[in-house]
Order: structure tokens, then sequence, then C-alpha cells
């Protein structure tokens, strides 16, 4: 009985630190409560509502971020099942931001026609299937993030209401079913082999380091792929361009963000345990970069041949994960610090990207790059905006995307210098020559805008709204924090990870 109690004490304390999550509980319950009563009046409060819990989140973010950030280790949570730590809430911080851009992008959202408060509810069940992801030391909870993320993010990405978007969301469907067994039967085999669902233990690592080379590779690589496919990382990619292109503009911005780092946030922490402290069977090394690889190469090529201008955003994404998994190669903690730089940096150049894109969809039916031949000569203040966001995502100065891809690219070579693993060499060599490859697509915009000479009148004008507002605020950032990135390193050397 006594052992009950204590339990009961450590889930009843454990409630003050996890306030962030019971907020975003508390808005889900009270827009699906004010979603049965049905009026059009009704959709201006759910998106205040909405934006008011983000902002009471992000502050209970901040504060906790304050409160951690010089935690040498993490807080356990209801029994270990959750970890809260520095690097926890700066996922969290980024993922709540992602939230708050989608939410106001999707103010003229025409798509949403009478289900505006599941909109907002789905919204909501990703964020917070995302912070229970990257606090998750425990492979059931890993397990169930991921499914309440990936059944959120089914749903919506029906939100266009036509063909096209039903069929992307039965093929994300099927492929996320698949990829979630494939993930639980390899967490099956580990837990049989270790017997615990614990992977922050020493009995996991023990038991591990006894088990056989065979099951214990063929249990890890099948996880692994289920991770994997949360990140659009090859070969586990292949539903991203379809649903990107299908979703509502603002749901592809969301997904390109909050389930992609909240996948890299708990692969991040699956690496560091399976490498077994050096000792593991398999080089993961050697596995990640032809990973990284693969990925890198996919999407880069693939966006080569493409004219949709959210499809190629699709296949940058899918490159962009492979630059991230370039950090886990490096494997060490001025890497992962890296990839959080690196991760805050994305979020404000794809957000950028899909600002400005939706605003263009919206106001001028935009969809494809000879839409936009001219567009300098009849919209130069946001067409300079679209092609500073082209640079960054290229990775090219005086843009802070390059200050990124340097720190990876860094972290890589010192990695190979400490550990002289030939691996590392390769992958750094072979994501230099794909940043030049990626050249060609991504200025393939800024070469219709600029260059490209419009060939009929076209009728819209982009005034002054919100989007733009937004847009041309991520725009500034990206360019000052090119200048002055030591206010955000200060921030990420303040995390510290167990290696």
């Amino acid at each position: 009985m006594s052992n009950l109690h204590d339990k009961l004490s450590i889930i009843t304390e454990s409630l003050q630190f996890f306030l962030p999550e019971i907020a975003i509980v508390i808005a889900i319950i009270v827009v699906l409560i004010a979603g049965l009563f049905k009026s059009g009046k009704l959709e201006g409060f759910y998106r205040a509502i909405s934006l008011l819990a983000l902002v009471g989140i992000a502050l209970l973010l901040i504060n906790q971020w304050h409160y951690w950030n010089d935690a040498e280790s993490g807080l356990p949570l209801f029994n270990n099942m959750l970890r809260l730590d520095a690097a926890a809430v700066f996922w969290k911080i980024i993922f709540v931001s992602g939230a708050i851009f989608t939410v106001l992008m999707g103010y003229y959202n025409q798509h949403l026609k009478d289900k505006s408060s599941e909109y907002y509810v789905l919204i909501f069940s990703i964020l917070l299937g995302a912070n229970v992801l990257v606090m998750a030391h425990n492979l059931l909870t890993i397990y169930l993030a991921i499914e309440l993320l990936s059944i959120s993010a089914y749903i919506l990405t029906a939100f266009s209401f036509n063909s096209a978007s039903k069929e992307a969301a039965i093929k994300y469907l099927l492929f996320g079913a698949a990829a979630s067994g494939v993930m639980l039967y390899g967490m099956s085999w580990i837990y049989a082999m270790t017997g615990t669902l614990s992977f922050d233990n020493m009995q996991f690592v023990e038991k591990l380091l006894m088990a056989h080379s065979l099951p214990f590779t063929i249990a890890t690589v099948l996880t692994l792929a289920g991770l994997l496919y949360k990140i659009s990382a090859a070969p586990m990619h292949i539903w991203a361009p379809d649903v990107y292109t299908a979703a509502p503009t603002p749901i592809a911005a969301y997904f390109s963000i909050v389930p992609k780092l909240a996948g890299m946030g708990i692969l991040m922490k699956w690496i560091m345990s399976i490498q077994l402290f050096g000792n593991a069977p398999v080089s993961w090394i050697a596995i990640l970069s032809v990973i990284a690889m693969l990925t890198i190469t996919i999407g880069n090529f693939s966006a080569l041949w493409q004219n949709n201008v959210k499809r190629i955003l699709a296949y940058s994404s899918i490159a962009h994960s492979g630059f991230l998994l370039i950090g886990l190669v490096a494997f060490s903690e001025t890497a992962y610090r890296a990839i959080l730089f690196y991760s805050f940096v994305y979020l404000l150049m794809n957000m950028a990207a899909f600002l400005f894109i939706n605003e263009a969809e919206r106001k001028l039916g935009y969809t494809k790059l000879e839409d936009y031949k001219g567009m300098v000569n009849s919209h130069p203040a946001f067409a300079i905006a679209m092609v500073i966001v082209m640079i960054s995502l290229t990775g090219l100065p005086p843009t802070v995307g390059f200050t990124g891809k340097f720190l990876l690219f860094s972290s890589l070579w010192e990695s190979y210098s400490h550990s002289g693993n030939d691996w590392a060499f390769y992958l750094l060599i072979f994501g230099l020559l794909n940043t030049v490859i990626s050249l060609f697509y991504y200025l393939k915009l800024p070469y219709f805008i600029i260059f490209k000479k419009s060939e009929i009148q076209k009728e819209g004008q982009l005034i002054f709204s919100l989007q733009n507002f937004l847009g041309f605020f991520l725009v500034v950032a990206l360019l000052l924090l090119f200048f002055k990135p030591d206010s955000l390193m200060r921030i990420i050397n303040s995390v510290s990870f167990a290696f």
C-alpha cells in the first residue's frame, strides 16, 4: 500500500512540471466544447482562444526554461516515463512557436468551412504529442506520443476537403500505420532482451551489451525506421511530397516543423542510448552516414525536377532532414547543440517560406514556378523577401542558414579530427557537394522572380497583411542572426547532454 502511495505522490508532484501540457489539454477541451455550437460567428473565438492558449503555453515554457537551463540532468516525471530537461524545453519552445505561426497563417484559411474547432483541436493534439515525445524516456511513452501526433496529422492532411487531400491522407495513414507497426515490433524485441521499457537506465544498457548482435541489430533498426518516418528521412520519406502538396499550406508548414523536429528530438536520445557507451555491436555512425547521404541526395535531386512550389519545399524538407542527421553522425555535445541551432533556424526559414507562398497562393493563385515570373516588377518588396528566404534555405550568406550549416559541418569535421572515422569525412564532402546541388532548385524561384518576364498581365495584388508582416519579421530575423548569432548560441550552449 505504501508503494502505491509513493507512486501516486510522485505522479502528483510531477504535475507542477507538466503545466504546459496541462494547458494544451485544457485548450483542447475548451475548443472542442465550443465546437459543439456550430456557428460561423464562433470561428473568431476558436482562433482567439487558440492564440491566447498558445501564448500562455509559451510563457509557461519560458518560465520552465529559466528554471531548468542550468540543470546538468533532467527531472524524472511520472515514475520516469518522462524527463524534463533544458533540451526538452528548448524543443517545446520551437514547437509552440511553430503552432503560433500556423494559427496566424491560417487566419484567412478558406478550407476550414464548418470544421474550424476540429482544425484547432488537431493542431493542439499534434503539439501535445510533440511535447510528450521530446520528454519521453520510455518506449511505451514514445509509441503513444507518436500515435497521438500521427493520427492528428492524418486527419489534418485531408482538411483541403478535395480528392487530392483525401488521397494524400490515406497514403499518409497507410505508410504511418506500417511504420508504427514496424517500430512497435522492434520495441517488443528490445523489451524482450532488456526486460525494461526505460532506455536511460543501466539495466537497458547491460542487457543489450549481453544480447546477441543479430537480434540487437534487427530490433534497433526496426525501431529506428519508425523514428526516421517522423522526420521524413530516406527510405521512409515517400509520404512527404504528396502530403505537403495536398494539405492546406499552413498545415504543410506545421508538418515541416513540429512532427519533424519532435522526431529529431527523440532520435537524438535514442541514438545516445543504443550507442551503448561506444560498445554497440554495429557502427551506428556508418548506418546514419548512409541514411543521411541517401536522404540529402533524394531530397535534392527530386526537387530539381519539380515545378510546384510546395512540392519543392517538400523535397527541401527531406534534404534538411539529412542535414540534421549530420549532427547525429558527429555525435558530440557540440554537434547536438548545432542540431538545436539549425532546428531553430529551420523554423524561421521554413515558416517564412510557407508564409509567403501561402499569401501568393491565396491572393494571386500562384502555385507553380512560372506563376512567379516578373514578380520583382509587380511586388518588389515581397519578391526580395522571398529571394532572401530561398538564399537562407540554400545555406548562403548573409543569412543565418549559412551559419546553421556551418556549425553542423564544423561539428562533423571536429568529429573526424578526433575519431578519425572515415564515414564522417565522406559525409562532410558529400554534404558540401549537395549544398552546391541544392543551388539549382532553391534559386529557381529567385530566377523566375527576377530574370523572367511575365507574358500576361496578372490580376491581384499583395497588400500589407498579417502574413506579410510575419514573413518580413522572419526575414529580418534571418539576416540579423547571421550578423549576431551569439545571443542564440548563448541560450543553446546552456543546454547539457549526457555524453
